[in-house]
């Protein structure tokens, strides 16, 4: 079996692969029978959310560019798998955003050797990080694993088919600012366990790059479809909110952060942020250690359709030997040094002679 980078010739090859491969969730199916037509949540809102809560692993990113870190495993000129990532927001990590193999193959036979050339091709660019998110129970977190993935933290989707908004009263938010980034960084380490901030901000320089791991547009992001609003008690930021309104074929999305010693907030933060959206198909992403928000999001009806892990893997760096220049250049060209005719050998006070120099 040969794993190599992809080209064009493969592209539709590839998508045969994916398509011979998607299979329907029959936990899915169960939930979209037992809502009905006048269940809670609506078939077929619930449908348009779990595919996007399984895009990371579970729909094929648009291949446009073979470019992109897109490699193919081929055995006796069939393709049994493939491994597409992409940089991840600030550049230093690569996060997986498929990994898919042909039914009929041994799975850990075929994904580990896409792992360990993704693994490869990343140290050669200076990636150690390697990111995913897949959700949870998967397949693919055996094998993951096995590759030496470890999951840091878990995102809780939920799920509501939102009514008209009661009225368009914010409640305490207002619109984030850009000077605003130093206090939400501030209140995401207050938020996130140590252990979590470690692995997606051991810097605010890393933090500022990597904020939300791109899900959210910057705050004041022009022509994108994101918005930031915060929280001012007057002694800083307490709380921190994104939306993503909703688009065609995609729900609107909600993030939230709030300081564990504002719970008592959560309710009406959860009411104004909820007032800031349009009617419609709503996903609610929230982290496993945000219980004031998760129990604030329920009491709004919001029910649990998914979770994913979030999982990394932390390669050494490989370090290049140094290659003098001039030997470089020499290796490049061909030349050997020689000693030049008519040098003599240096004397030293009370000592044998030197080595003559070696001229190029």
């Amino acid at each position: 079996m040969q794993v190599r980078l992809a080209n064009y010739r493969d592209l539709s090859r590839v998508d045969d692969l994916y398509r011979a491969t998607e299979v329907a969730d029959p936990d899915l199916l169960r939930r979209l029978r037992a809502a009905g037509p006048h269940g809670p949540i609506p078939g077929p809102g619930l449908a348009r959310a779990w595919y996007i809560v399984n895009k990371s692993l579970s729909a094929l990113v648009p291949l446009a560019d073979p470019a992109d870190q897109l490699y193919v495993a081929e055995e006796r000129g069939r393709i049994v798998g493939f491994i597409q990532a992409e940089p991840a927001p600030g550049g230093r990590a690569w996060q997986i955003l498929n990994l898919c193999l042909a039914p009929d193959a041994p799975g850990p036979f075929v994904a580990g050797p896409l792992i360990e050339h993704l693994f490869a091709e990343g140290q050669e660019r200076g990636v150690t990080r390697f990111l995913v998110r897949l959700p949870a129970e998967h397949p693919l977190e055996g094998i993951l694993r096995a590759q030496g993935f470890s999951p840091y933290a878990t995102e809780q989707i939920r799920f509501r088919e939102l009514p008209a908004p009661p009225s368009d009263d914010p409640g305490p938010w207002i619109p984030a600012r850009t000077e605003d980034l130093g206090g939400i960084h501030a209140l995401y380490l207050r938020t996130a366990p140590h252990t979590v901030a470690a692995i997606e901000a051991p810097s605010l320089k890393v933090w500022r790059t990597t904020f939300q791991l791109g899900w959210l547009s910057r705050i004041q992001g022009r022509g994108s479809d994101g918005r930031h609003y915060v929280i001012d008690r007057g002694h800083g930021l307490v709380a921190w909110a994104g939306l993503r309104l909703p688009a065609r074929a995609r729900p609107a999305m909600v993030g939230m952060m709030l300081d564990p010693q504002e719970g008592r907030l959560a309710v009406e933060a959860v009411h104004g942020l909820l007032n800031l959206l349009p009617r419609g198909p709503t996903l609610s992403v929230l982290r496993h250690y945000d219980s004031e928000l998760v129990r604030a999001i329920e009491a709004r009806g919001f029910e649990p359709i998914a979770a994913q892990l979030l999982m990394v893997r932390d390669l050494p760096m490989r370090l290049r030997a140094r290659v003098p220049a001039r030997a470089k250049r020499a290796q490049l060209t061909g030349v050997i040094p020689v000693v030049h005719a008519g040098v003599s050998p240096v004397r030293l006070p009370h000592g044998p002679p030197a080595r003559a120099t070696l001229r190029p």
